[in-house]
């Protein structure tokens, strides 16, 4: 095989590494290292001479470590073998995100709920020999696929601590945290940033973008009818238990003759006409009496709008922003 007297990166400029394809190198050739990269040469495993940016001649000298390892002769062309990888310094963008969902304990009800995520991050290489050692040549990682899938479970493990974190300081739940995405992507690059630093690399940016969890799961709607319940609660007050006793009348009034025949009705039909009376006092204590005389529908409550408001914004489905417009323009129409 011919000799190679000029080296130079002919790699795709978005790679973060790429592998000079021959390692059959003579002194008195030319290194050709471009801005951002960096060359190292590598011999039986180990990382030996740094360039950065130039044109460098390979020449006994400049090449002291090679030298010592390959005994170099002094002067004139000569022949020897290694591996040169560049490493490219700019800053890459790559995205993350669970492939499966992630089991997470909601600090606050202590309801267990399993959470998707995904976002994106950006990094440069900070140390290249250190990168080269324990990324790339720890498992023959050259591609910039094979590197993200080294480094994204790095992320995952990562998820539930700084998630739960965020809820924790703001006293909130898990399925409210998309409202604290940015307090989130801030977490995340401190609780991650000294991770990707024992690899050689700078955690310049990490965002969260959404946390998903499945609405139909049993755990999530218990979470929500909690946070709905404690909004009636604040929303209604002392009224709250008086509301709570006519929705426990008219279910039975509906459930009339199943399991007690008449009696069971008659009870239903009895207790649901004193919640009745009850609703009507409360609603005529509040101002919001029924023109009929009869109660509202559930439908047009201004209570249950509501709550169904902060039910999608929970989801991230409606801003701040729109649910304090449409709260405003329910309780103005009351």
């Amino acid at each position: 095989m011919a000799l190679i007297d000029r080296i130079k990166f002919e790699g795709n400029p978005s790679e973060i590494v790429w592998k000079y394809p021959s390692d059959e190198i003579s002194t008195a050739g030319q290194l050709i290292v471009d801005e951002n990269l960096e060359a190292i040469f590598f011999k039986e495993g180990k990382a030996l001479d740094t360039f950065g940016p130039g044109t460098h001649t390979l020449k006994t000298g400049n090449i002291p470590i090679l030298e010592a390892l390959v005994n170099l002769p002094f002067g004139g062309k000569t022949p020897f073998t290694a591996e040169v990888y560049y490493v490219n310094k700019s800053i890459m963008a790559l995205k993350w995100g669970t492939t499966t969902p992630i089991p997470l304990e909601d600090p606050k009800y202590k309801i267990v709920l399993n959470i998707r995520a995904f976002g994106d991050y950006k990094f440069r290489v900070k140390d290249s020999r250190s990168f080269l050692l324990n990324v790339v040549k720890g498992g023959n990682r050259t591609t910039n696929e094979a590197i993200d899938e080294f480094l994204k479970p790095n992320i995952v493990r990562g998820i539930g601590d700084f998630i739960s974190e965020v809820i924790l300081n703001n006293n909130t739940s898990v399925v409210e945290i998309n409202k604290y995405r940015d307090e989130s992507s801030t977490a995340g690059r401190v609780k991650l940033a000294p991770e990707f630093e024992k690899y050689g690399l700078d955690l310049t940016e990490f965002n969260v973008s959404s946390v998903n969890f499945d609405q139909n799961d049993p755990n999530y709607q218990r979470i929500q009818k909690i946070i709905t319940d404690k909004f009636e609660i604040d929303m209604l007050g002392d009224k709250y238990q008086q509301k709570k006793m006519f929705d426990i009348g008219q279910a039975a009034a509906e459930n009339e003759g199943q399991g007690g025949g008449m009696m069971g009705a008659g009870m239903g039909m009895g207790m649901g006409m004193n919640m009745g009376n009850m609703m009507g006092n409360m609603m005529n204590q509040g101002g919001g009496q029924n023109q009929a005389g009869g109660a509202a529908p559930a439908a047009n409550d201004p209570a249950a709008r509501i709550a169904k408001l902060k039910g999608l914004l929970d989801q991230g489905l409606i801003s701040a922003e729109e649910f304090d417009a449409k709260k405003k323009e329910i309780l103005s129409s009351m």
